[in-house]
C-alpha cells in the first residue's frame, strides 16, 4: 500500500507534468520550490515569478502567507463577466490582502495585457483589496539579492518537516545574547549541532522575522551579517 509521502510525491509529479504541458510553446523556465513561509511546495512558471516570490513574498517580513495558485476570480462590467487568474493572493501582517500579477515588459499599460488588467482592477475594487502589478522595472534590480536568498532557502529546505527543537532553542539563546553579528560567530558557539542544521534554522528564523539576514552585499555564508529583531 502506498504511503502518504509517496502519494504526495506522485501528486506533485503529476502537477509538474500538467503544468509543463499546459505551457504549450512557451519557453519559460518551470521552477519547483519549497516555501518555508507556507510550508509547502509551489510550481512557479517563469523566472520573473521566481524573483517575485523570493523578494516580494517569501522573504518579505510584512507578508505572513500567500497563495501562488489561487482560483480564478470573476470580474464583470455592463457588458460581460470575465474570469481572470492572479499570480498570487497575499496576506499581510496588518490583516490586509493584496492581489499580485507579474508580467514581462516595462509598461504598466501594455496593450496585450490591457483587458486582463482592467478585469483584475475592477475585481480588486469590488473585493476592496489592493491590486499590484510587477514587471521588469520592479524585478530587474531584485534579481541578485533574490538569487542569494534562493541559495539560503536551500538550507532551510534541507531540514523541512524537522523541528530540531534543541538546536532552535540553543540558537535563539545565542541570538538573544549577542543581538547581532556574523554567522561564523554563531556556528562557533553551537558546535554541539551540525552546521547544516544551524544554517537551515537560521534561514527559517529569518523568514519567520525573528532575525534579519543581510544579503545585499554578498551571498549567504560565514560572513553574512544577522540582527535580532527582539
Amino acid at each position: 500500500m502506498p504511503t502518504h509521502k509517496q502519494n504526495l510525491k506522485s501528486s506533485l509529479r503529476n502537477s509538474v507534468k500538467q503544468t509543463y504541458r499546459a505551457r504549450g510553446k512557451s519557453i519559460n523556465n518551470l521552477w519547483l520550490v519549497y516555501s518555508v513561509k507556507t510550508d509547502r511546495d509551489w510550481l512557479i512558471p517563469s523566472d520573473r515569478q521566481l524573483i517575485h516570490w523570493l523578494y516580494y513574498l517569501e522573504t518579505n517580513s510584512n507578508v505572513i502567507s500567500f497563495d501562488l495558485a489561487p482560483e480564478p476570480i470573476l470580474s464583470s462590467d455592463d457588458l460581460e463577466a470575465k474570469a481572470t487568474e492572479l499570480d498570487a493572493i497575499v496576506e499581510l501582517k496588518d490583516g490586509s490582502i493584496e492581489w499580485h500579477e507579474v508580467k514581462a515588459g516595462t509598461s504598466a499599460a501594455d496593450p496585450k495585457h490591457l483587458s486582463q488588467m482592467q478585469a483584475q482592477v475592477k475585481a480588486a475594487s469590488n473585493a476592496r483589496v489592493e491590486y499590484m502589478r510587477f514587471n521588469d522595472v520592479h524585478l530587474r534590480s531584485k534579481v541578485e539579492i533574490s538569487l542569494r536568498w534562493n541559495k539560503a532557502i536551500a538550507f532551510a529546505t534541507a531540514i523541512r518537516n524537522q523541528e530540531h527543537i534543541l538546536c532552535r532553542v540553543a540558537l535563539i539563546n545565542q541570538i538573544k545574547s549577542k543581538n547581532s553579528g556574523d554567522i561564523q560567530i554563531l556556528l562557533r558557539s553551537l558546535d554541539d549541532f551540525e552546521e547544516s542544521i544551524i544554517l537551515g534554522m537560521l534561514v527559517r528564523l529569518a523568514i519567520e522575522s525573528v532575525i534579519s539576514l543581510n544579503l545585499t552585499e554578498q551571498s549567504f555564508g560565514y560572513k553574512t551579517k544577522w540582527k535580532y529583531h527582539g
